[in-house]
């Protein structure tokens, strides 16, 4: 199979399908809008950083350990795997619940809410490996058109339960029954005989590649929620709803990068690590692959960027319309994530995790630190400004270990960010001429 099977014409089931999945969030998030206020949207926030901090916390890294092992299609390391993913969601579900009482006088929110949130992790863990394994194979057109199964189905029932209960426990019973159906859906595809099983040789191999999952992991959760953490406790939820709304969006390009860097270019990476020195044919394509792919992702952000506080009114009403100047700074940040994490998976390829459990604990100091300063200095915009300074950080420790690794893209990442700005430059000076002012005019 070639470089150019392997990689290129795979990227276009990812965005494809991503394309797809993109739009059922967002009919998804205007319905809900549009049913609930901003102060319900706010506590599921809060409600949703908790659930995934708790998944987070012990991360296995079960997919990076099946692509990266080479007994990953093993049948006793797949159910090794699984045995420890099973008891890991159980015991991070025990935890979650059991800090419910703080965590729920913290926020203010009824226990009640945090309690019934706290099954998502062992319900999440109840998945088959069957999706690991179609990524081992870079089986994406499998993989993708389950994801996008898998979103559909998790629409409709959000959908048919915020019609009829039009309250909090609407998004929170979606939250949860979304989950338990994709884990059911798992088991759909071509999967082992799953079982009980720790193997004395694989369960200490996964422990030992899992270690540095687990800080990377814990550092990513920590620098993608802490925004929404600490927002919960210090702005209002209505407050913490409009933001919610708008990271929600800006989040969408990062997504979907992250789904073309995981299913793609780390297994790409992982198996022709050795093949990729400058100007080798795998190099060659991965470097178009990677430009064609952010020159779509340039287009959407620069637009978008532009256009948010109309693209915001239109679609979500006057209630959220100060998501539109967040969502315009917020796209700054996503646009460094994604160049990110296109290099995250590059190095995860070459078999450094630890390289990415620095780059995002480093992403996590930094956005701690720019949160706290800019709220106190000036507000909520003030605030925002952390996501492309930690990013920015995230971005440098991983050119670092590429630069080491001789597979950088630098060039090209400067070349397309200086045409992002010139794009967004030529739109807002349309918007100038047109008298719309611009798209931050709402900001405080």
């Amino acid at each position: 199979m070639t470089a150019k099977s392997s990689i290129a014409s795979k990227s276009l089931w990812t965005i494809g399908t991503y394309a797809a999945s993109a739009s059922i969030r967002f009919g998804s998030n205007i319905v809900l809008s549009r049913l609930l206020g901003p102060e319900i949207l706010g506590v599921v926030v809060i409600a949703q950083a908790i659930r995934t901090g708790c998944d987070l916390l012990t991360d296995l890294g079960p997919e990076q350990n099946v692509v990266h092992s080479p007994h990953g299609e093993d049948e006793r390391f797949l159910n090794s795997l699984w045995t420890l993913q099973v008891v890991r969601g159980l015991l991070v579900s025990l935890a979650c619940l059991a800090l419910t009482p703080v965590l729920a006088r913290f926020y203010r929110i009824d226990w009640a809410i945090l309690a019934v949130v706290s099954a998502a992790p062992f319900l999440n863990s109840l998945m088959s490996t069957s999706i690991f394994s179609a990524a081992k194979r870079l089986d994406v057109k499998a993989r993708n058109l389950f994801e996008l199964s898998a979103e559909a189905v998790g629409l409709v029932i959000t959908l048919v339960l915020a019609l009829s209960l039009r309250n909090v426990w609407a998004p929170v019973l979606g939250i949860l029954l979304s989950i338990a159906a994709r884990s059911a859906m798992t088991y759909l595809m071509p999967h082992p005989r799953h079982r009980l099983l720790l193997d004395k040789v694989h369960a200490p191999a996964i422990f030992h590649f899992s270690k540095w999952i687990m800080l990377s992991s814990l550092s990513f959760y920590a620098a993608i929620y802490v925004d929404r953490l600490f927002l919960g406790r210090v702005v209002p939820l209505a407050t913490l709803g409009v933001y919610g709304l708008a990271r929600a969006i800006s989040d969408l390009p990062n997504t979907v990068a992250g789904r073309l860097a995981f299913q793609i270019v780390f297994p790409f990476v992982a198996k022709h690590q050795n093949e990729l020195e400058p100007g080798s044919p795998a190099r060659r394509e991965l470097a178009q692959t990677r430009r064609n792919f952010l020159l779509l992702v340039l287009v959407g952000i620069a637009t978008v960027m532009a256009w948010s506080d109309w693209a915001v009114h239109i679609l979500y009403g006057n209630r959220y319309a100060e998501a539109g100047w967040m969502l315009c700074l917020l796209l700054i940040g996503g646009w460094i994530a994604v160049l990110s994490s296109l290099n995250e998976a590059t190095v995860f390829g070459r078999g450094e995790p630890q390289n990415v459990g620095l780059a995002n604990l480093v992403r996590f100091l930094s956005m701690g630190g720019v949160l706290w300063l800019g709220f106190h200095w000036a507000g909520l915009p003030g605030a925002l400004l952390a996501l492309p300074a930690s990013e920015l950080a995230r971005y440098a420790i991983l050119m670092r270990a590429q630069l080491r690794l001789k597979t950088t893209f630098v060039a090209q990442d400067l070349a397309l960010s200086a045409g992002l700005v010139a794009l967004f430059a030529g739109w807002v000076a349309l918007r100038l001429s047109l008298g719309l002012g611009v798209p931050w005019a709402l900001i405080g």
